[in-house]
């Protein structure tokens, strides 16, 4: 039996290994949403719904038109033979959106509560992370470039890490801190294209972000030492 450890595709996360080191470009971080196809998959039903009822403020039309949409969605993932994982997270989200919005007790703006509960338990996990010392940012940097957990016997990187994780956990508490005010105040519209807006885009600024200040914990060069 082979000791080998099995190495990481780190292309899948949008991190492309070369001679210097890793990297993220444009197309990496696309990759890592699905690329282009999966960047417009993923706002098209928020897009229908928000569209729909800014223009006929009716819930069950919105609805009806998600579901096409849905379904339409479903139907060309397989027929591009994708595997079906891909579609469970998608799927049950907007099944759960749709339902509470149509629940009787239910009201359009409750098609982006689950937004609200996962941004919540992506910054409650976050900081957990950190106050355990064991930040998220940090455990995904060592998997993906093989340095597996040496990273915390170092306090300096251990605190760079708990950085850019606190820095996602206020990108989480942003996107609450907004929508939340228009949520209460039942803007719908406004909150539909804020949701489109804070979604991939700035989930995708945030990962460049990341990147620029992750750069030297991850190049060839530096080695993962931050004191070079």
């Amino acid at each position: 039996m082979s000791d080998e450890k099995p190495k990481i595709n780190s292309e899948k996360y949008g991190v492309k290994k070369t001679d210097d080191g890793y990297k993220v470009d444009a197309k990496s971080l696309l990759d890592s949403v699905g690329g282009v196809k999966g960047f417009i998959e993923a706002t098209i039903p928020g897009l229908v719904y928000v569209l729909s009822f800014a223009i006929w403020q009716d819930l069950t039309l919105s609805i009806i038109l998600v579901s096409i949409a849905m379904v339409g969605l479903i139907v060309r993932h397989f027929m591009a033979k994708r595997p079906a994982s891909a579609l469970v997270g998608s799927v049950l989200g907007i099944g759960l959106a749709i339902y509470l919005a149509r629940r009787p007790e239910g009201q359009p703006r409750d098609f982006y509560l689950t937004g609200f509960w996962t941004n919540t338990a992506y910054a409650a996990g976050l900081l957990l992370s950190v106050l355990v010392r064991f930040p998220i940012i940090g455990v995904l940097v060592g998997f993906i470039t093989d340095q597996g957990l040496s990273w915390r016997k170092n306090r300096r990187k251990l605190n760079f890490f708990n950085f850019v994780t606190l820095l996602w956990v206020g990108f989480f508490c942003t996107r609450l801190l907004v929508q939340v005010p228009m949520y209460l105040a039942n803007d719908v519209v406004t909150l539909g294209f804020t949701r489109i807006a804070m979604g991939t885009p700035f989930f995708l600024l945030m990962i460049w972000i990341s990147w620029l200040l992750l750069k030297k914990v991850v190049s060839a060069e530096q080695d993962g030492n931050l004191d070079k």
